[in-house]
């Protein structure tokens, strides 16, 4: 007879390990605080499958997904979490936040009042509703959101350093400079904080004492390009002929985030301006011609520009911007380089140049209207802007202001298109921007390339 089969032994189980909702709860906050938003979602995902109601789970949930990009779905879980606990501050607060990060201000300022109702010491929500409120024009306000986050927390950097800001845009110079030294004395290492009061100084006129402030941030930071640059606008008479490259890069690769916002509370025209120009000078619009949107930024120029062009191309020394530049899809190339050595590369490829708020980084004018004479094609078109000067003896021509920006006086610049041998054909008074609430005189200019 044949041997019974013996049947193999079932290889054991461990028994099945289970974890509460709390110490779930804390082990994905823990993995959330190490720096892992997408690990941590996966965990408060598995806790929301088990307790679809968890509020904090929805709340912390939203919070990764906008810290990986997910703005829309965060604030669906935090308006969710919110609505199975109207009273949870810490969801309402971000909340707020998420919401003035788009520029949502009134429901922000909504989020943040219901906040403090609940929490009159809650010192980031006094904070933050002093910075929605500062975007939409309420300064009063503003300042008094702002002195009540300094009052309950005294060392509260960030809004000091607010403060300061919203107080020298209505005027208040003693007490914002104050602001702005309350915070120095708080981090007196920051060079943002130097960087703020040194603005302040030169906007009320007081380069001198600026200057004093630009030295000590260049004891700090003796390689920054921003403050060397400061230094010399300062001086005055040491002044560069342009600005450095490593200014401009690092200038506005720091900006490039809020550029475009910013600029948009100033009231920024010279894009607009510069189409104007176009306008009147080029024939009806018909994608017909090579331009080339000449220190580009992050792309303001460039849907007003796309009409005209069946090639559209921007050039700028600034990566970050041009990665602005890059997601409004109206330029067929965008590429990172000095703008006098990019023209005088590329000879006779542009129908149109178009220069928005770029030359006033630059002091001489010669060489770079010269390269754009030689990227031009007979007839082209150079449309541009500077910001205006007077000639008042002690600076003829250009000039290198505190802020570090240059002027120009028209003389200056007639002189320097005829050396450049470009025929002048318009140039305007007009106003740039508001800045500190007050208009900028600028030169809208056009010029052509006459054949030789």
């Amino acid at each position: 007879m044949p041997k019974s089969s013996r049947p193999s032994p079932r290889p054991s189980r461990r028994p099945s390990q289970k974890i509460s909702l709390a110490d779930a709860f804390q082990l994905a906050m823990t993995v959330h605080r190490r720096g892992q938003p997408g690990l941590a979602a996966r965990h408060y995902r598995a806790i929301l499958q088990v307790a679809p109601g968890h509020a904090d789970a929805l709340h912390y949930l939203g919070v990764a997904q906008h810290q990986l990009g997910q703005h829309d779905d965060a604030l669906r879980l935090i308006t969710r979490a919110l609505e199975l606990a109207p009273d949870y501050v810490d969801a309402r607060n971000n909340l707020g936040n998420m919401q003035k990060e788009r520029c949502q201000y009134a429901a922000a300022e909504q989020s943040y009042r219901k906040v403090l109702a609940a929490r009159p010491d809650f010192v980031l929500a006094h904070n933050n509703l002093g910075v929605v409120l500062k975007e939409q024009g309420r300064h009063a306000e503003a300042i008094v959101a702002y002195r009540q986050a300094v009052a309950l927390a005294p060392g509260f950097v960030e809004a000091w350093t607010n403060l300061g800001h919203v107080l020298k845009k209505t005027g208040a110079q003693e007490e914002a400079l104050s602001a702005y030294r309350e915070a120095i004395l708080l981090k007196p290492d920051d060079p943002t904080m130097l960087h703020s009061l040194g603005r302040a100084l030169v906007a009320y006129g007081r380069d001198a004492d600026a200057l004093e402030v630009y030295r000590r941030w260049q004891e700090r930071e003796p390689d920054n390009p921003v403050v060397a640059h400061l230094i010399a606008a300062c001086q005055g008479a040491s002044a560069p002929a342009r600005a450095s490259d490593a200014f401009v890069q690092t200038t506005f690769n720091r900006f490039a985030e809020s550029f475009d916002q910013v600029l948009a509370r100033l009231e920024y025209r010279a894009p607009a301006l510069c189409a104007q120009q176009v306008a009147t000078l080029v024939e009806t619009p018909a994608r017909q011609l090579d331009v080339l949107d000449a220190g580009c930024g992050t792309g303001l120029c460039g849907p007003l520009l796309r009409p005209y062009a069946c090639v559209l191309h921007g050039v700028d020394l600034a990566g970050a911007m041009l990665k602005k530049a890059a997601q409004r899809g109206d330029y067929d190339a965008l590429d990172e380089a000095e703008l006098t050595a990019w023209l005088t590369q590329h000879p006779a490829a542009y129908d149109l140049i178009v220069s928005a708020d770029t030359l006033c980084y630059f002091g001489a004018l010669q060489e770079v209207l010269a390269a754009a004479r030689q990227a031009l094609r007979d007839s082209g078109l150079l449309v541009f802007t500077v910001e205006q000067g007077t000639d008042d003896g002690a600076h003829p021509g250009f000039h290198l202001h505190g802020h570090g920006r240059y002027s120009h006086t028209q003389q200056y610049v007639r002189a320097a298109l005829a050396t450049a041998g470009l025929a002048l054909a318009a140039l305007d008074p007009v106003t740039l921007r508001l800045e500190a609430g007050k208009p900028v005189a600028g030169l809208l200019v056009a010029a052509r390339r006459i054949a030789p």
